[in-house]
């Protein structure tokens, strides 16, 4: 009976601890996500025109580096920062919309760091056929 008992505590604290490591490792995600306005100056909007030179969808965030000048006139590689992958499915985007080399027009919000060349996609434009997404869940720009 008394070996029983130990078992039985033994079992009660190893799925308590389980479950305690379990709730602490769903959060982690959580703590790592960014907050947008800290990045990027949403009160600002700039217009890129350049070449896709790689895509990638993914979650919770999606990138596109994009080959464009910057305010001087220099061409500069600039990585936009656009919504999940999921909510550009919905818009009809998948890995193939989109080829390296692809002619575009960006519009979004720059990074409060003006020495990066970051931006948060609000709309992008493939000028070769004007078709166009945007970078909110449900969003139809075109």
């Amino acid at each position: 009976m008394r070996f029983e008992a130990f078992t039985m505590k033994n079992l009660m604290l190893i799925v308590s601890i389980g479950a305690g490591l379990m709730m602490l490792l769903t959060g982690l995600p959580v703590w790592a996500h960014h907050s947008l306005t800290a990045t990027y100056d949403v009160s600002k909007q700039i217009t890129l025109k350049g070449k896709i030179v790689e895509v990638s969808l993914r979650s919770p965030h999606s990138i596109f580096l994009v080959e464009a000048e910057d305010n001087q006139g220099v061409a500069q590689m600039w990585s936009i920062e656009g919504g999940a992958a999921g909510q550009f499915a919905k818009q009809g985007v998948t890995k193939d919309t989109f080829k390296v080399g692809d002619p575009i027009e960006i519009i979004a919000n720059p990074a409060r760091n003006e020495s990066s060349y970051r931006g948060r996609l609000i709309k992008i434009t493939r000028t070769t056929d004007g078709k166009s997404w945007g970078g909110r869940a449900g969003e139809t720009v075109d």
